[in-house]
């Protein structure tokens, strides 16, 4: 992400709010960068809801979504697993009509790998099928990172031998991918091959 596209979020940001001298003066400029990075990652019709959160609030829950992507890095699952569930139960309590809004699906989808790192399968399925639910409702046309998560969840079945719902989750994760105009064959080749490995 480029200085101009963050500019535009913090510029953005300022517009939907009442006293943006105010907001100008009571943040950084790390944290107004901070908080255009945070808009720039959803898609545009769902930034208001994000917009309308006491911002300070919203910045303090992100900084635990943070730490838990530092710490998924340095593979402290279970460190990374309580920043990721207090971030998440956080913004969940500022936003309680909207516990399935885009923004969640970053924090679900971390959460879901490091359970599946901890050989937690079952608790990560659980994690993976929010991640879905949260694409399909809110961005149904992203059909290559919706088609990734299909894999991941068929993955995930597999390893715990769940043969019907791993074939179920890779057939869907090979119709979504044929949706795209960005069709990569090489990834239909790879699902299309771990389909035939299960079947």
């Amino acid at each position: 992400m480029g200085c101009c596209k963050s500019s535009l979020y913090i510029n953005t940001l300022r517009s939907h709010r009442s006293n943006s001298t105010r907001i100008s003066s009571s943040f950084t400029q790390t944290e107004m960068i901070q908080l255009g990075i945070i808009l720039s990652n959803i898609p545009d019709h769902y930034q208001e809801a994000i917009i309308n959160l006491p911002a300070r609030k919203l910045l303090n829950f992100y900084q635990y979504h943070l730490m838990a992507l530092y710490y998924g890095l340095q593979r402290e699952w279970l460190l990374a697993i309580v920043c990721e569930q207090y971030a998440i139960k956080g913004l969940q309590a500022l936003m309680p009509t909207e516990k399935d809004h885009y923004i969640f699906f970053n924090f679900y989808s971390v959460l879901s790998a490091c359970f599946l790192a901890l050989g937690e399968i079952e608790t990560a399925i659980k994690g993976l099928h929010i991640t879905l639910d949260i694409l399909l409702k809110h961005t149904p046309m992203d059909y290559k990172t919706i088609s990734n998560h299909y894999y991941h969840l068929g993955n995930a079945y597999r390893t715990i031998q769940n043969w019907e719902a791993a074939l179920q989750s890779l057939t869907q994760a090979i119709e979504i991918a044929q949706l795209s105009n960005d069709l990569d064959q090489e990834y239909i080749h790879n699902l299309e091959t771990n389909f035939q490995l299960i079947k």
